[in-house]
């Protein structure tokens, strides 16, 4: 009897040496632990210097919005519609030297285009679609021109649309070249 008793009296005395040994180390650890607050390093990359105040802020504007929700309808399965991305997120940049290599990249280092139309296969940029203001700036006519330039050297479609023009489906999918499914 004591024999079959053994391997079930061995068990518990296991888990219980295993949960005791896990008690004294979790102890361990808390008590090891400084809870109070530290200051971080001034030059710390990862902190927020003092008297900064950071809040969410919308991703479009409500013009943008409404225009993505009939680009969504226009363009239907056949695009994944992505809002206001990096322009180096879009393009694989090769150099001969590493120096043109950064003097390119910081010239389109904070340039965000509207709308891209990525195919949902292959995750390939199809258009982007850019809206225009009704009278931009000679800072705007320069990004636009930059940005025209870079994506013809990609081999990427560019579609401007002006924002002061309501779109219906039926004429957005017209203007991107699409043909809605029926």
């Amino acid at each position: 009897m004591w024999i079959d008793l053994f391997p079930i009296l061995t068990l518990g005395l296991l888990v219980v040496l295993a949960l005791a040994g896990g008690i004294a180390l979790t102890r361990r650890l808390v008590g090891r632990a400084d809870h109070s607050p530290k200051s971080l390093p001034a030059a710390d990359a990862a902190s927020i210097p003092a008297g900064i105040a950071i809040k969410p802020q919308s991703v479009l504007t409500s013009t943008e919005a409404s225009f993505y929700n009939v680009l969504r309808l226009a363009v239907q399965d056949r695009y994944l519609v992505l809002a206001q991305v990096p322009l180096w997120c879009l393009i694989d940049v090769e150099a001969p030297s590493r120096e043109s290599f950064k003097g390119f990249l910081n010239k389109i280092a904070l340039k965000r285009v509207d709308f891209v139309l990525i195919h949902p296969g292959t995750l390939r940029v199809a258009k982007v679609v850019e809206l225009e203001v009704p009278t931009p700036s000679p800072q705007r006519q320069t990004r636009d021109r930059l940005v025209n330039a870079v994506f013809k050297a990609a081999g990427i479609e560019v579609v401007r649309l002006k924002t002061d023009q309501s779109f219906t489906v039926p004429a957005l999918a017209d203007l991107l070249g699409l043909e809605l499914a029926e």
